[in-house]
């Protein structure tokens, strides 16, 4: 075919690897990417004093495949793993180690084109684990810090000296004095007598350390006819050009200020819980806004991508607070109207693992309704609207893969999210979202409707979101973090 572009193929690329974007309930700027699991193992020569011995340490997360410049990534479910043989039990720990707890601290070195950051991936809680015939086994586990690199070029993790703080369980040693209300009969089973944290000291055996994950970033796709070779560079430029590496959370975003005016739009009557015995209805009606972020996972991928980034550019949500209010004994409701207007997002992945592939997606919701309830101690909030997503400026290898102005889902589909929470202060949102069939996508009579139908549609689409606290007329309101997972 000699290079030629092939619209089919290129049609089922981007419908692919448009399924992460659609599924948000505000802009995300998330790279697509089907996270993976990976496991390595690697000797490392613990310490405790003077005392050396070779222990096999395996490390288990899973990470990212890919990522674009100034987008937050991080490990996923990371766990440290130490095989601690009966000869290092009897060599490291105090004897009669029946069993061990404790946390870990690995240092891990994040580079990439030349440049590195050590990263310090502390406060990993290994609960307690007994001895068994092979000797212990402790898994130490944890959420560990966001990584963030500026510019393009392949990331690796590189694992380097663990440290392991235990809490040692030895059984009493013969002739001992039994715990208070324990047996005292000759050959009764006492529990493990805990004794002072223990500091084991790891480093690897083989410099450097074992390659945790590597993932590679991308920068967004802009059409050219033909590649450009780079430039050869001098060690001046190269230095000038290392990219950033932050290690840790990135800055949070400045959100707009909130307008003076409450935003027109009316509660959906539907989504308005009837009033108890004897309430009495009034009226608010205050111009406010909130930012909330968080994650959408999309069921068909098995993958998460991020809500309203908070470090780029996270659009608010403009409230006309208690627009119904509603009073009863140990009872208040406020019930408010509040408008989604985001920018249109846009995310750059590789199709098939090698194409790359951006697309641009705008939100059109209807306005929202949110209910805040206070019965006695307990807050609850729920929030629920309706919304199309519609797909344009689709790109594969560059090139533009005509969608039409019209492709988008063939109905609104519902959003519902609740928390159990005082909508004033901000809280986590839970739900699931389904999405409906799409229509309109295509042009020329190339109907790609179906493979975008084929490839999201469906139910069980868990959503997380973090709301951050509310800010009134003329003032920012605060960009929360992102919640846990």
């Amino acid at each position: 075919m000699g290079g030629a572009f092939d619209r089919r193929d290129a049609a089922i690329a981007a419908a692919l690897g448009v399924i992460a974007l659609l599924l948000g309930l505000v802009p995300a700027s998330g790279t697509i990417a089907r996270d993976r699991e990976t496991g390595v193992q690697a000797i490392y020569d613990c310490a405790a004093g003077s005392v050396h011995r070779a222990v096999t340490v395996g490390f288990t997360g899973v990470y990212p495949t890919g990522g674009r410049p100034g987008q937050p990534l991080r490990a996923e479910r990371f766990a440290v793993r130490p095989e601690l043989t009966p000869d290092a039990v009897a060599a490291l720990l105090p004897p009669g180690t029946t069993e061990v707890s404790g946390t870990a601290r690995l240092a891990v070195e994040v580079a990439q084109n030349g440049a590195s950051a050590r990263a310090d991936w502390a406060g990993l809680v290994g609960p307690a684990v007994g001895a068994g015939a092979d000797g212990l086994r402790p898994v130490f586990a944890g959420e560990v810090p966001v990584i963030t690199v500026g510019s393009s070029g392949e990331v690796t993790l590189t694992a380097g000296e663990l440290t392991l703080m235990v809490q040692v369980g030895a059984a009493p040693s013969p002739g001992s004095t039994p715990t208070p209300g324990t047996s005292e009969s000759p050959g009764a089973t006492q529990p493990p007598t805990p004794t002072a944290p223990l500091e084991l000291n790891c480093l690897p055996a083989a410099a450097p350390g074992p390659r945790l994950a590597s993932w590679t970033v991308t920068e967004p796709s802009t059409p050219s006819t033909a590649p450009a070779s780079p430039a050869p560079s001098t060690s001046a430029d190269t230095q000038r050009r290392k990219p950033a590496i932050q290690v840790g959370p990135a800055p949070l975003a400045t959100a707009p200020v909130c307008p003076a005016d409450p935003p027109a739009g009316e509660l959906d009557p539907s989504r308005l819980p009837k009033p108890p015995p004897g309430a009495v209805e009034g009226h608010l009606g205050a111009s406010l806004c909130v930012v909330a972020v968080g994650y959408a996972t999309v069921h068909k991928l098995g993958s998460a991508m991020v809500v309203n980034d908070p470090h780029d550019s996270p659009g608010p949500m403009h409230l006309n607070l208690g627009k119904r209010t509603v009073s009863a004994p140990d009872y208040d409701e406020s019930d408010s109207v509040g408008l989604l207007r985001f920018p249109d997002a846009r995310s750059t992945f590789l199709a098939f693992g090698f194409q790359p592939t951006s697309a641009r997606v705008s939100f059109e919701p209807e306005p929202v309704t949110v209910v805040n309830i206070r019965r006695g101690e307990t807050f609850t909030t729920t929030i629920a609207y309706r919304q199309y997503l519609r797909v344009h400026d689709v790109r594969v290898n560059g090139v533009p893969l005509e969608v039409g102005p019209r492709c988008r889902t063939a109905r609104p589909f519902d959003t519902v999210l609740s928390g159990a929470y005082n909508f004033l202060t901000g809280g986590i949102l839970d739900g699931q979202i389904a999405i409906p069939p799409f229509a309109g996508c295509g042009s020329r009579g190339e109907d790609l409707s179906p493979l975008f139908t084929a490839a999201l549609s469906g139910p069980g689409n868990a959503v997380r979101i973090r709301q951050g606290q509310l800010a009134g007329a003329g003032s920012a309101p605060p960009v929360p973090e992102l919640p846990r997972r």
